[in-house]
């Protein structure tokens, strides 16, 4: 029998407390609602985490929030994270539904949701408060979310031409780029993803085999790797003089930081690159 952790209570404890069903209960942790941890097979609850208004609602329904769910995303970055981190991509899924069923779109979950819980959970790795097997785990749960939100991006109709994307030699992590390719899929591009550790001639052939080009973006996640960035950005810009050439990520925090890397165009948002791939090419 698993030892309980000092001062925390089982999942039918809780159930209890919050005079609610066990499934009731076990639905709110898988969500993130309810914070808990398992040990050994078994769900643990702080009590204090019962006497929270969140703990207590039930989920939102559809095209509202629940009255004790706060406006901004932090909330439901916290539960994500909480389910990424054990590798639990049923719960997870569960807080992505949620999330929309609260009224966000699946570009909203990846900009304002997966891609900072992301970033969180690889600031925490380097920082050593979790494991290397925890990071892979919220890792893998990511790619599997990309997955199902994946189709809900497609687009009829005729593309606006072909956007490239391409993450410098070095980088190891395309999940970002993956959510950025669906964005721009839904805006009515044809993304070609070429991913993390892009040599240069690998950028090159592509665009070259690329008819009605409208833009490179290339994604710099590790500052490490920006002289790598404009290595890449300087062989497109030799290739195409004229083409609308595009810097963002992590490690380029501002336009200023695109522009001296080689690009002619930054922007904040993802959501917002269609605008600016059509703004620069009007040029």
């Amino acid at each position: 029998m698993t030892e309980a952790p000092a001062g925390l209570v089982t999942l039918h404890e809780a159930a209890e407390r919050l005079g609610v069903h066990y499934m009731t209960a076990y639905r709110r942790v898988r969500m993130g609602i309810l914070p808990a941890r398992k040990v050994g097979g078994t769900w643990w609850i702080d009590p204090a985490d019962l006497d929270r208004p969140v703990a207590a609602s039930s989920a939102p329904a559809p095209g509202r929030r629940s009255a004790g769910e706060p406006d901004d995303a932090s909330a439901w970055r916290d539960r994500l994270q909480g389910r990424m981190l054990s590798g639990d991509l049923a719960g997870s899924w569960q807080v992505v539904e949620a999330a929309m069923a609260a009224g966000r779109e699946p570009r909203d979950i990846y900009v304002e949701v997966l891609a900072p819980t992301l970033h969180t959970v690889g600031s925490l790795w380097q920082s050593g408060a979790v494991g290397i097997e925890q990071e892979h785990l919220a890792s893998s749960v990511a790619a599997s979310l990309i997955g199902r939100l994946g189709p809900r991006f497609a687009r009829r109709g005729r593309k606006k031409g072909i956007v490239i994307v391409a993450m410098p030699p070095g980088e190891r992590h395309g999940l970002g780029v993956a959510m950025l390719a669906d964005i721009l899929t839904q805006d009515g591009y044809e993304v070609r993803n070429l991913g993390p550790d892009t040599p240069a001639p690998s950028l090159v052939a592509t665009m070259r085999d690329a008819d009605q080009l409208a833009a490179v973006i290339v994604s710099v996640v590790d500052a490490r790797h920006r002289e790598a960035a404009e290595e890449l950005l300087g062989a497109a810009r030799r290739e195409r003089p004229t083409l609308p050439l595009i810097a963002g990520g992590y490690a380029v925090p501002d336009e200023r930081s695109a522009v001296e890397l080689g690009a002619a165009g930054w922007a904040p948002d993802p959501r917002n690159l269609a605008g600016l791939i059509e703004k620069l090419g009007s040029h």
